[in-house]
């Protein structure tokens, strides 16, 4: 759902910059100016970070996250 969401910001996006700017229609102005609207509250809102890895671990079992500094 959130991948179906943010394409149809993007897609608000350019095209009510490309159809309601450059060509001058005020529907896909309108259009554009919600999906500005929705990216912004997405911004604000902050969400849950995306899961980079995740793997089952049995009993007994461990695994070690480091982190190695920038040289």
């Amino acid at each position: 759902m959130k991948r179906v969401l943010r394409a149809a910001i993007r897609y608000g996006l350019r095209t009510g910059w490309s159809r309601g700017v450059l060509e001058g229609n005020r529907a896909w102005i309108a259009v554009g100016g919600m999906a500005v609207l929705g990216h912004l509250l997405g911004r604000a809102a902050g969400g849950q970070p995306d899961t980079v890895f995740s793997e089952r671990l049995a009993p007994g079992e461990s695994f070690r996250v480091t982190h190695l500094p920038r040289t």
